[in-house]
């Protein structure tokens, strides 16, 4: 799921598009076991659609829209051609490929980070995956905390700079007047 929400934060970006090359598809397939697949010009368009794709799955999951999130799940599935099946290769034992070997890389991740979200749906955890709280920020992340409690996409970061500014406030409120 982390890979679904890095690939959906790409678009989000607040400095631009955050992926806009086969290099940047390609480090990212990289780190989410699509190593040794190439990817060319034609996935990094494909991958930008099914990104959109995944950000509206994502929000209808934040919206409770469950019925409507299964709609677009299935029908990403259907066009990224997903075909599960169990593979054992490579020294590494059973583990499930989505989609065929011969598809293309974006329909891969497609196929892949659209059986995540499914399986959050399943389970009944469909908001897990959810937008970061912040003002500033727009990134999407997964709720992994056992209370399902977590509002930013970073405690460290949009977390922390929240509690600080609201710390500023209220100590600028209790300021005495100067004057």
């Amino acid at each position: 799921m982390t890979g679904c929400a890095e690939l959906i934060n790409t678009g989000r970006a607040r400095a631009g598009d955050g992926l806009s090359s086969v290099a940047d598809l390609q480090a990212m397939a990289d780190r989410y076991a699509f190593a040794g697949i190439r990817g060319t010009a034609a996935d990094v368009a494909q991958a930008r659609e099914y990104r959109t794709r995944l950000d509206a799955i994502v929000c209808s999951c934040e919206a409770g829209e469950v019925e409507r999130a299964i709609e677009q799940i299935n029908a990403l599935l259907s066009q990224a051609g997903a075909s599960p099946q169990i593979v054992a290769h490579d020294g590494r034992g059973p583990h499930l490929h989505v989609s065929r070997p011969t598809a293309p890389l974006a329909d891969r991740m497609a196929a892949h980070f659209a059986m995540g979200l499914a399986w959050l749906v399943v389970a009944g955890e469909s908001r897990r995956m959810r937008s970061c709280q912040s003002p500033t920020c727009r990134d999407v992340f997964v709720d992994l905390s056992r209370n399902r409690s977590r509002r930013y996409c970073d405690s460290r970061t949009c977390g922390n700079r929240l509690h600080v500014a609201a710390y500023r406030a209220r100590k600028q409120e209790g300021a005495p007047a100067t004057g």
